[in-house]
């Protein structure tokens, strides 16, 4: 790696001019996490006090903080906003949405249920609950990306977290997560 580049998440755009400038390698990046919690059969789902999907049933989700995994994310995201307990298992599905102003990817991962009963942070998020599958896929309080994804994502085994580590050092610029 020459010395005099700059490194924004993994890409050099050290020299970069012209075409490749406007690419959309260049736009801000946003990355989130979405929560697929099953429980006897019903799904951990929350009513978001904001956003697109406010007051409808949709999955528990936020984005990556700095200095944290993706991992990191989905379990705090669930236990600030449910009050739910969960360990985050396969990527189970992708979303990915480009604009003229943003690179937005989700991800949505199965999780497992550890502990903790649903309550609402008040902030984020006016309800939370487990709500049956067969509710939410036909319901039209569940908000459309919701009921599309339940059937799919019921029906896949997902990628799974790989046990292979580039280095020992969590903080070093090449450490990463690999599903596989």
């Amino acid at each position: 790696m020459p010395g005099k580049e700059t490194w924004d998440k993994a890409i050099s755009f050290g020299g970069l001019t012209g075409a490749m400038a406007l690419n959309v390698a260049t736009l801000p990046i946003t990355v989130g996490a979405g929560a697929f919690l099953v429980r006897d059969g019903e799904l951990l789902v929350v009513r978001k006090t904001y956003g697109p999907s406010k007051g409808l049933w949709t999955i528990p989700s936020g984005y990556v903080e700095p200095r944290e995994s993706v991992v990191q994310t989905i379990e705090r995201e669930v236990t600030e906003e449910t009050g739910i307990k969960g360990r985050a298992g396969p990527i189970l599905g992708v979303r990915n949405r480009v604009t003229e102003s943003a690179n937005d990817t989700f991800l949505i991962f199965a999780m497992t249920y550890a502990s903790g009963e649903p309550r609402p942070d008040r902030v984020e998020v006016s309800e939370a609950a487990f709500r049956p599958l067969s509710e939410l896929t036909t319901s039209e309080l569940s908000a459309p990306f919701t009921r599309a994804i339940i059937p799919k994502l019921a029906q896949t085994a997902g990628l799974r977290l790989d046990p292979y580590t580039s280095t020992a050092d969590p903080a070093h610029p090449l450490a990463y997560l690999l599903y596989v």
